[in-house]
């Protein structure tokens, strides 16, 4: 009792130590809920994430109303300050901002494929001030992560910055495979090798896909799309173009690619009324009347020269 008459604010400091403990407890608690009743790990790092943005808000809130009390004469004064340290702090804050944005709109989570300012990555953290991602090509080829974590800030997000996500509510996306052919090739036969590859890759996820296309469609207006694998044909100027257009996992694209050609191409191999094109140039080489006659001249020349 003593202690606490010495002390010139007790309310307002005790409150503020039971609420930077009740963070902490509030904190750990909630993490050995949420470890025990999710067994996914991105589920369980997003809720996390949610958790220790809301604790900390309410902390701060809690702290800020209780010293505000105590404060009113001074309000002018702190109204100055608090203005100079918004200016000061405005990218912090608005990565703050940023980040409760990030999970309370659910723009992307911990996993999702996401592109921003033309950098691709896996997303692996979104911190309170930053989020980072695995890097996705650059010097490498076919979607594949090169190593390196890029990093950016959450007040990115507050621009005119978009992003593309590749995984959130469709977790597929579209791609195409392409089989030139020369013009005497069977272009019926080549298109139902395209078809059956893309067919036998696509059957063990195609469920999946068309699933998660009608549950887009109860928050979204999105229009009928074909999943199945679909060939199209273009007439070019050195051969026939095969266009397949097919869903794959956007995290299994190169695997994809790979897995249908050598497919097509073992098929390919066998026929003989297939034939791959390549791209060819037809040179024609013909003697003009101008080099002729200077060519006649010049023998003339030399005639002349010799009678000399």
């Amino acid at each position: 009792m003593e202690l606490l008459e010495r002390l010139p604010f007790p309310i307002a400091i005790l409150g503020t130590v039971t609420a930077i403990v009740a963070y902490f407890v509030a904190g750990y608690i909630g993490k050995k809920i949420i470890e025990s009743q999710n067994k996914d790990h991105r589920e369980r790092y997003r809720k996390r994430q949610v958790l220790n943005t809301v604790t900390l808000v309410l902390a701060l809130l809690v702290i800020v109303i209780l010293w505000a009390r105590l404060l009113e004469h001074a309000a002018t004064f702190l109204g100055l300050v608090g203005a100079g340290l918004a200016i000061a702090l405005k990218e912090p804050l608005l990565a703050i901002a940023g980040r409760i944005a990030i999970l309370g709109g659910r723009w992307y989570s911990v996993g999702d494929r996401i592109e921003v300012d033309k950098v691709k990555g896996d997303v692996i953290d979104i911190g309170f001030f930053y989020t980072r991602m695995m890097e996705l090509g650059n010097w490498i080829g076919g979607d594949q992560a090169s190593g390196r974590i890029v990093q950016f800030s959450n007040s990115k997000l507050f621009g005119d910055t978009v992003v593309y996500n590749y995984t959130r509510n469709f977790k597929y996306i579209w791609d195409e495979v392409m089989l030139p052919i020369t013009y005497a090739s069977n272009v019926q036969a080549a298109t139902d090798i395209l078809l059956r590859a893309g067919e036998t890759y696509s059957k063990e996820f195609l469920q999946g896909a068309e699933a998660d296309l009608e549950a887009m469609k109860d928050y979204f207006l999105v229009p009928n799309f074909e999943l199945k694998p679909q060939v199209y044909v273009q007439v070019t100027s050195n051969w026939v173009q095969l266009t397949m257009r097919y869903v794959v996992d956007p995290k299994k694209r190169r695997r994809a690619n790979s897995f249908i050609f050598t497919n097509v191409f073992e098929e390919v191999r066998g026929r003989g009324d297939i034939t791959i094109a390549s791209q060819t140039m037809d040179v024609a080489v013909r003697e003009t009347n101008e080099s002729s006659s200077s060519d006649r001249e010049g023998s003339r020349k030399e005639r002349v020269g010799e009678g000399q």
